[in-house]
């Protein structure tokens, strides 16, 4: 008990240190620190996504499913209209061993009779009713898990296109540095032939050289495995739209202080109504059962006679004794209910320390950023120094490929920062259930 309240504390005051600091980031965006000609808008983005989670088979399965129940709920409402069925009788001696003298007693004449029956139950033990409030649960259960596969494939799509469209950029801006710094070996090597600068700095520019090379190299697989996977998702190539500019929304104070349930907990919460109606429909079966039938039988219909009669009433039917078996089964009903609570404690549970690691991702990113940002403008800088000063004695070829490749790693931590951030929001959105109102999606 001790242990279990402490870790409440320690997350509760994990929570009120990270929200003051997160909720200073109102107005941040995603990728705004980026040039404008390697960004998209929002809507393009919401677009994009929207348009291929709605042919996923996962969600067009989950559409599937909530049509079932809806059918399921239909048949349930039906339950409470009579049954009307229609019967002939073609009962006819095809073989008879039977002495004279019991013959009056054993035999049956001949018929050919048809008959219609009604049979209306007035009362099953709630049992009806029963069915059809889960049958109006099992919708609400569908619709959530509809709502929750359309979020985890946006989810999974903006990840998707992000890894691509951030590759791409972080590939293509390295290969035009490298381009640029391409020529200098053969400025290193007239210079090593004029006797200006010795063999071991020649060979430290060719393995600079070699070393960003082989980063270019590995950032165009990447390129190349990124679309690959883009490709087979969104089902066509990328086209270049760029990273998408997007508010953090899920950062801003309004929406840290929402006390909202998560889709494993609003899915919980429907298990244990679920079961509790469960609990009402096993009962049932032990209750008295009355309802009210009729039939009309018209006799031997092959022959020209009117013969006929209507007959019906009330029954009622009361299970007296079944030897346990009716307080076993609800007991066990009962065990059921109590299983869906203790999951509905542990989706909370689990809902609050995501909560607390996507807020310690977002912190860690909001805090990061400004600083990456710096590091990459001065590395930047430092590099387009060293080449206005080419003309220079002071010139340095191996200090320019230094700064150079610090500005390929910084540039990509820069980038890598503002994808987590983004996810970070994006999956703080989904654990409220707030993401598909962010994509005005409605389900």
């Amino acid at each position: 008990m001790l242990s279990k309240f402490k870790n409440r504390f320690m997350l509760s005051l994990l929570i009120a240190i990270i929200i003051p600091i997160v909720a200073i980031s109102e107005d941040i965006k995603s990728f705004s620190i980026l040039e404008e000609k390697n960004l998209s808008d929002e809507q393009t983005f919401f677009n994009i996504i929207e348009e291929i989670i709605i042919v996923q088979p996962e969600f067009r399965q989950a559409i599937a499913v909530k049509n079932e129940y809806s059918e399921n709920r239909k048949y349930a409402s039906r339950l409470r209209f009579p049954t009307l069925t229609a019967q002939v009788f073609n009962d006819r001696t095809i073989s008879r061993d039977i002495p004279l003298v019991n013959g009056i007693r054993k035999t049956k004449d001949d018929s050919f009779d048809a008959q219609i029956a009604i049979d209306q139950p007035l009362y099953k033990g709630n049992e009806i009713n029963s069915k059809v409030k889960i049958a109006k649960l099992e919708i609400s259960k569908s619709s959530i898990e509809l709502n929750k596969v359309a979020s985890e494939l946006i989810l999974t799509a903006t990840k998707i296109y992000l890894d691509t469209a951030s590759a791409e950029l972080i590939s293509d801006y390295c290969e035009e540095l490298f381009n640029e710094l391409e020529k200098f070996r053969v400025i290193v090597r007239k210079r090593f032939d004029a006797g200006i600068i010795s063999n071991s700095e020649m060979a430290i520019v060719n393995v600079r050289l070699s070393e960003i090379a082989a980063q270019i190299a590995l950032l165009q697989a990447e390129k190349i495995k990124t679309a690959s996977i883009y490709r087979s998702f969104f089902k066509n190539e990328y086209d270049g739209s760029g990273l998408p500019v997007i508010s953090l929304k899920s950062l801003a104070k309004d929406q840290i202080n929402q006390n909202r349930f998560s889709y494993d907990e609003l899915l919980a919460k429907n298990n244990i109504n679920n079961k509790k109606e469960d609990l009402e429909l096993t009962k049932s079966q032990y209750r008295p059962h009355l309802g009210f039938s009729a039939r009309y039988t018209r006799y031997d219909i092959d022959q020209n006679t009117d013969d006929n009669d209507i007959r019906g009433g009330f029954y009622f039917n009361f299970p007296l004794f079944n030897f346990g078996r009716g307080s076993a089964e609800v007991s066990a009903s009962k065990a059921r209910i109590q299983q869906a609570r203790v999951n509905a404690d542990k989706s909370k549970r689990d809902r609050e320390y995501t909560s607390a690691s996507i807020f310690g991702s977002s912190t860690g990113s909001l805090q990061a950023r400004n600083k990456i940002l710096d590091s990459y403008k001065n590395v930047k800088l430092q590099r387009e120094t060293f080449l206005k000063s080419i003309s220079s004695s002071d010139f340095s070829v191996p200090a320019l490929l230094e700064a150079a490749s610090r500005e390929i790693n910084i540039f990509q931590q820069l980038i890598g920062n503002e994808k987590q951030l983004l996810i970070s929001d994006f999956e703080n959105s989904h654990l409220n259930t707030a993401l598909l109102g962010r994509f005005r999606i409605s389900l």
